[in-house]
């Protein structure tokens, strides 16, 4: 759940560590260009990683989620990211225009979903479902649509499992939409309450303006 910012930073910071370890070494008992070299990489390795769990420990600390939560939500991304991975590598497989732009809306939302889920870990109590049932079903239904409508064999059976098929893709679709509203309700909220107060705060403004015009 660690931002690409973050990752840069971290190396940067075990990057200066580590040069200014070695460079006190080197004015304290120069150990040559070969133990340098250790003393960099046996310093870079240990400050990285104690960075990155310093970062981790202050997205739990913001979220307000335990150590066991984190790492349930972190698996949960890796493994929506690979399911959409795998949507996005049957685009070209699919030989119906309508599920062609149905999978890139589903892609679509899916990785919008994961990035607030990423950027906001609380997020992912409202959207449970999606990373549990309704993405990994996509993805197997996905793999099974481009399996059976690249078959030669083209019978009554295979058709109107194709076409069930397609429909189940598509009420998998309307309901990850709703998941990625229900993991913006939160935000919806918020708005709403900010606009409730403005519109006092602007009410209130144009009482005090109307009254003061009035005195005059």
């Amino acid at each position: 759940m660690l931002s690409v910012g973050q990752f840069f930073s971290r190396h940067t910071a075990s990057v200066f560590i580590s040069l200014s370890t070695v460079s006190i070494a080197a004015i304290a008992a120069d150990p040559g260009f070969f133990l340098g070299g250790l003393l960099f990489a046996g310093t870079y390795a240990p400050s990285t990683a104690l960075l990155k769990h310093r970062q981790k420990k202050k997205v739990r600390q913001i979220a307000g989620i335990t150590k066991e939560e984190y790492k349930l939500i972190e698996t949960q991304l890796k493994a929506a990211n690979k399911n959409i991975q795998t949507l996005s590598q049957n685009y070209l497989r699919v030989r119906s225009v309508s599920a062609f732009k149905q999978l890139i809306e589903m892609t679509r939302i899916s990785k919008n979903i994961v990035k607030m889920v990423k950027a906001d870990p609380r997020k992912f109590y409202n959207v449970e479902q999606f990373f549990y049932a309704h993405l990994p079903s996509a993805v197997e239904l996905t793999e099974k649509y481009t399996m059976l409508s690249k078959q030669p064999v083209k019978d009554k059976e295979i058709q109107i499992t194709l076409s069930k098929t397609r429909e189940t893709l598509t009420d998998l679709n309307d309901t990850i939409q709703i998941d990625l509203k229900d993991a913006l309700s939160n935000d919806i909220d918020h708005l709403q309450m900010e606009i409730e107060f403005a519109n006092r705060s602007n009410s209130r403004r144009k009482e005090q303006l109307e009254w003061r015009g009035d005195d005059k």
